[in-house]
């Protein structure tokens, strides 16, 4: 059954990966050379800047898993370095179609579509869509694509904290053409994908729950591009698997 019902629930995705990205620092090392790790699976762009002058030392794509060294930093910069990252490749917004992430017989309806003033008003979420569905509710896979991150173990207690935004389970999926569908509240415990991993679209990958920043059990899609160090939520179509469209921008 499909039903729409316009900003009827409250819902965000911090969806920070910084924590997957790190610098790892050898003081014993005798040239100017840093680590840096990844655990997300695929490409990641980097920066390292000078935390004080906020000078550019450095700038490459890795792809994850992986540690790579930067050497040749400044003498000057070496007690004072920033680390930037981004998930994807840049990559250009393109108006794709994807596919309802849940069965057809799913009891559903849509809380907060794109723009949505109770939470989607942000370049991460701006695009994003929210579907209310019950507990458990089988989550597919919208698009053929590679796993890029699992995020786990968080409860279904939802919340209103701003502690709460980091604590949504969730996957993010990334595409051929280096965009990433992100699979939000997702209930604990519940995912059957690991990372790395080539799913088809219409796979089982999670259930849906009410973990991190939510009020009630849904399912929050966004799709993102790295615009250049910058992740941004992109407008897209979504059709049923019968073809008609569900989801559509305005203009």
């Amino acid at each position: 059954m499909w039903r729409t019902l316009l900003a009827a629930g409250l819902c965000l995705l911090a969806l920070a990966t910084a924590a997957n990205t790190r610098l790892i620092v050898n003081r014993q090392a005798r040239e100017n050379a840093v680590g840096v790790e990844t655990d997300l699976f695929g490409p990641v762009q980097i920066q390292l800047r000078d935390r004080i002058t906020g000078d550019v030392l450095a700038e490459r794509i890795l792809r994850g898993p992986v540690t790579e060294t930067v050497a040749g930093l400044p003498d000057a910069s070496m007690n004072r370095l920033q680390l930037l990252s981004v998930p994807g490749r840049p990559a250009s917004a393109r108006l794709l179609e994807y596919r309802r992430p849940f069965s057809e017989n799913a009891d559903t309806v849509i809380s907060q579509g794109f723009h949505g003033q109770a939470s989607h008003n942000d370049s991460l979420n701006g695009y994003a869509v929210d579907f209310a569905l019950l507990l458990g509710t089988p989550v597919l896979a919208a698009r053929n694509g590679i796993v890029m991150q699992v995020i786990d173990g968080f409860p279904d207690k939802g919340g209103s904290r701003a502690s709460d935004l980091d604590n949504a389970n969730l996957i993010r999926i990334v595409h051929d053409d280096d965009s990433m569908a992100v699979y939000g509240h997702l209930l604990e415990g519940s995912v059957t994908v690991t990372p790395g991993q080539w799913v088809a679209a219409g796979s089982v990958i999670a259930q849906s729950g009410n973990s991190g920043y939510s009020h009630g059990p849904h399912l929050h899609f966004v799709v993102q591009v790295n615009t250049g160090m910058e992740l941004v939520s992109v407008p897209f179509i979504m059709r049923g698997i019968e073809g008609s469209v569900i989801i559509k921008p305005d203009r």
